[in-house]
């Protein structure tokens, strides 16, 4: 019955379907990106009435699934949603084939679905979509030249491509993609200028921000873009999101909680809960454990998700160990084994922790957490408060990486911060934590800075050496990325 449907739909509309981007499909899809799916579901059943043979519904469906399951992360409605997609290529496919939509329209499924197959693990699967989503791209790129939402994705695409280093570029060279971070980053940020593409604006600039964030480490890129958000992070979750990461980058730790404190109502909106989890970390940073608790226990009971769950309970137990309750954190540790998955970065570490039933010195924990939120001054207060250096035995390669990271957010001498670093890295190079790692990496950002490329090579590589540690996907990436960017 379902082929005899597929068969109906596709000679029905083989000769009418065309893809009209009409005043109604772009309301649609300004509610989509404001995360009012009811409301665009609304325009869409209108326009299905109306003008049914219209493929950009399609690709507006595509799109409500796609951010459905990047913010709520519910694995069901992944598994049931994803028998979806190969129907709605087949549809776009008996589109207008003169359309520049057409190719790009199929660009958008395919890359979105792989994205979102990246949540899952479903890393086959993706990297087909990439690279099939890139040769659309291209094709379109070629065929209509004019049309600007190609860059969209390719801008995208070339960003990714430009991370991977240079001796895995040999597979890239079989799929025929190319790019560098500079080169698709600038694409992204030449649509953010162009009037025309003023209804993607925001989409484009989530996007940009989400690549800079995690491509480069670029403060006064970061400071542009959060100025190119303004105050519209009242307005769009999206933005609230990306404008709190930026902020947080920044070390400006009370903008980001009056960023997120004026986040869009949810009323009629698509819950993101993550940004109570964002809350929680921002409160923490500031040692106010008491309404840290709450939003943490907010984001807890209301997300469907896996990812952060473990991190949740890890940063709960975190509380109770700076207020000296034992029982408590040993609790929230259970929680942090039993609950959630350990997929990302931060779940496996909590997860690892509380295997160990593992705390830092609670000195050094109180200083990490005021140098995570740009309490700098304040944090070498705390980290200076001992009595003795003997006070950090079993802790030593801890304390060096901190006095670093806080030296370096105070423009103390950079050959002093690189020894400090240089004696972290010697200390934790057999150890699973990540300061070795991340001191050679902010070596290799500190050479990088002074264009002192070669040094910068020879850290960047030390970083990627190391193995088996905390947060090594999102160390190793950085350091990818750093290598790409003095080769290029």
């Amino acid at each position: 019955m379902r082929i005899i449907t597929l068969l109906f739909l596709f000679i029905s509309s083989s000769v009418f379907a065309s893809f009209q981007m009409n005043e109604n499909m772009q309301k649609t899809y300004s509610h989509i990106i404001n995360l009012e799916f009811d409301k665009a579901n609304e325009l869409l059943r209108a326009e299905q009435k109306d003008n049914p043979t219209n493929k950009i519904i399609i690709l507006q469906e595509n799109y409500i699934d796609f951010l459905t399951i990047i913010i709520g992360e519910d694995e069901a409605f992944f598994t049931a949603a994803k028998d979806k997609k190969s129907d709605r290529i087949y549809f776009l496919q008996a589109g207008d084939e003169s359309s520049p939509y057409y190719l790009y329209a199929q660009a958008e499924v395919h890359l979105q679905w792989a994205f979102a197959r990246l949540k899952f693990e479903e890393y086959l699967t993706a990297a087909y979509e990439i690279q099939k989503a890139y040769s659309l791209l291209e094709e379109n790129q070629e065929n209509f030249p004019d049309f600007k939402l190609n860059k969209k994705g390719l801008g995208i695409l070339h960003t990714l491509v430009g991370a991977i280093p240079n001796q895995y570029q040999w597979v890239l060279s079989l799929t025929g993609m190319e790019g560098s971070v500079v080169s698709g980053l600038g694409e992204l940020k030449a649509l953010l200028q162009d009037e025309q593409m003023e209804l993607y604006r925001n989409e484009i600039l989530f996007l940009t921000i989400f690549l800079q964030l995690n491509m480069t480490n670029d403060e006064v890129a970061y400071k542009q873009l959060l100025a190119e958000i303004g105050d519209s992070y009242s307005d769009s979750y999206l933005l609230n999101f990306t404008a709190a990461r930026l902020t947080y980058a920044l070390g400006q730790n009370n903008l980001t909680l009056n960023i997120l404190k004026n986040r869009p109502t949810d009323k009629g909106k698509f819950p993101f809960y993550y940004l109570d989890y964002l809350q929680g970390m921002s409160l923490l940073y500031k040692l106010d454990f008491e309404k840290s608790e709450q939003y943490f226990n907010r984001f807890l009971k209301n997300f469907k998700g896996n990812n952060y769950i473990k991190s949740a309970y890890h940063k709960l137990a975190l509380i109770a160990f700076l207020q000296g309750e034992t029982e408590k954190k040993l609790s929230y540790f259970e929680k942090v084994k039993s609950e959630g998955s350990a997929k990302i970065d931060e779940d496996k570490m909590a997860l690892k922790d509380a295997k160990k039933q593992h705390t830092t010195h609670s000195r050094l924990l109180s200083t990490r957490l005021l140098y995570d939120g740009g309490y700098y001054q304040a944090a070498l207060k705390e980290l200076q408060s001992a009595k003795t250096l003997k006070e950090y035995s079993g802790f030593y390669d801890e304390y060096w990486y901190r006095l670093a990271r806080i030296q370096s957010k105070l423009d103390y001498d950079t050959n002093e911060i690189i020894t400090h670093y240089q004696k972290a890295f010697d200390l934790g190079k057999a150890s699973s934590n990540y300061f070795a790692p991340m001191s050679a990496l902010q070596i290799a950002f500190i050479y990088e800075k002074k264009k002192q490329y070669a040094n910068a090579e020879i850290y960047f590589e030390k970083c990627l050496s190391l193995s088996n540690f905390d947060y090594e996907r999102g160390i190793h990436q950085k350091a990818k990325s750093g290598l790409a960017r003095i080769s290029d």
